[in-house]
C-alpha cells in the first residue's frame, strides 16, 4: 500500500484519488478551495429580493454539461445516471452568427449533474479524505511524507511547484491556460428566447444558457448564464468585474429582439484558468525520480471527460 497525497480535488483529482483508492492505497487529497470540483461548480445564492418576494438562486457557472466518448468514462456514466447523480438535458440549442441563428441538431447526448453540476464532484469526494481550504505553497513536505505526489492543477498553479524539476516544467512551458468570463443573471420574467441555449461567435459572448432548462433545476425562477470567449475574457482579464458583467448583459439583449426583461441579481465570476490553448493531448505526465504526477484536463483536452481520463491516468502511472 502507497500514501498518496493529491493536490486539487476537480474533477481529475477526485477521479485519480477515486482510482487510488479502490487499488487499496491510502490517498490523502488537498484542496485549496472550501467545496471540491473546480468548474463542474454550483453557485447557490440564497434569499435575493426580487419584484415579488424572494428567491434561492442556483447557477452551473462552470462547466455547463459534459458528453461522453470514452467507453470507460461511459461504464461511469452509467453508473452515475442509475444512480440519480446526472441526467440528459435535452435543450434547443441554436447558433448565431453574423447572418442570424440556425437550430443545432440533437446530435451527441448531453449530461448535467442533478441538482446541480458541483453534485458529480461532491459524490466522488465522499469518502476521501479530502483537506479543504489547504493552499499546497511546496512540493517537499509532501514530497518526504507521502511515497507519490498527483498535481491535479492548472498548468500554471503546477509551475511554482515544480520548478526544481527540469523534465516536468519544460512539459508545462508549452501550455497556456486562457480565462474565461461568466456572467450568472436572474430575471423577474421569462426571457423572450426561443431556445434554452447558444453557441455564439462575432460576439464577446460564446455562450449562453437558461439554466432552469436543465433537469430537475426550479423551472420557476429565469436564470442564465453567460460565458464570453476565451478571446474576449483574456483581453479583460483584470477588468472589474462589475464593468464585465453589465457589458455582456449588453451583448446578451442585443442576441433578444424583444429586449430583456429586469434582472434582479446579475454578477460576473472570472475563470482564471479556464481552458489550455493548447492542451498536451496526453494523459498525465510523470517524473519518476521525483514521484511527482501532473494531470488535468489541460493534460488531454477541455472538456470534463478529459479531465476524468486524465486523473485515471496519473493513478495508473
Amino acid at each position: 500500500m502507497s500514501r498518496v497525497a493529491v493536490v486539487g480535488a476537480g474533477i481529475a483529482g477526485l477521479s485519480a484519488a477515486r482510482e487510488l483508492v479502490n487499488a487499496g492505497d491510502q490517498v490523502v487529497v488537498f484542496e485549496k478551495a472550501a467545496t471540491p470540483g473546480g468548474r463542474i461548480a454550483t453557485r447557490v445564492v440564497r434569499n435575493v429580493e426580487k419584484a415579488r418576494g424572494s428567491a434561492d438562486l442556483a447557477f452551473d457557472h462552470g462547466a455547463q454539461y459534459f458528453t461522453v466518448r470514452d467507453s470507460r468514462f461511459a461504464a461511469i456514466v452509467e453508473q452515475w445516471e442509475r444512480a440519480r447523480l446526472v441526467a440528459k438535458w435535452r435543450p434547443r440549442i441554436v447558433r448565431f452568427d453574423d447572418e442570424g441563428w440556425e437550430e443545432v441538431p440533437a446530435a451527441i447526448d448531453r449530461y448535467v449533474g442533478v441538482p446541480g453540476m458541483a453534485a458529480i464532484a461532491a459524490a466522488l469526494a465522499q469518502s476521501l479524505e479530502v483537506h479543504y481550504s489547504q493552499r499546497i505553497e511546496a512540493l517537499e513536505p509532501l514530497t518526504r511524507d507521502f511515497d507519490r505526489v498527483i498535481l491535479a492543477i492548472p498548468a500554471d498553479q503546477a509551475q511554482p511547484l515544480i520548478e526544481g524539476l527540469p523534465g516536468l516544467a519544460s512539459r508545462l512551458a508549452t501550455v497556456v491556460m486562457r480565462p474565461c468570463w461568466a456572467v450568472l443573471a436572474a430575471f423577474d420574467e421569462p426571457v423572450a428566447a426561443r431556445f434554452d441555449a447558444a453557441f455564439i461567435s462575432g460576439s464577446a459572448l460564446g455562450w449562453i444558457a437558461r439554466n432552469q432548462s436543465k433537469p430537475k433545476r426550479d423551472w420557476k425562477v429565469e436564470t442564465w448564464v453567460l460565458h464570453a470567449t476565451t478571446t474576449w475574457s483574456q483581453a479583460h482579464v483584470n477588468d472589474e468585474a462589475d464593468l464585465v458583467g453589465a457589458f455582456l448583459m449588453e451583448a446578451f439583449e442585443d442576441l433578444v429582439r424583444a429586449g430583456l426583461p429586469r434582472a434582479f441579481y446579475a454578477t460576473a465570476h472570472r475563470w482564471r484558468y479556464a481552458v489550455a490553448d493548447p492542451p498536451l493531448a496526453i494523459g498525465a505526465i510523470h517524473d519518476a525520480e521525483s514521484r511527482v504526477t501532473l494531470c488535468g484536463d489541460w493534460c488531454a483536452g477541455s472538456r470534463v471527460e478529459d479531465a476524468f481520463l486524465s486523473g485515471l491516468a496519473a493513478a495508473k502511472i
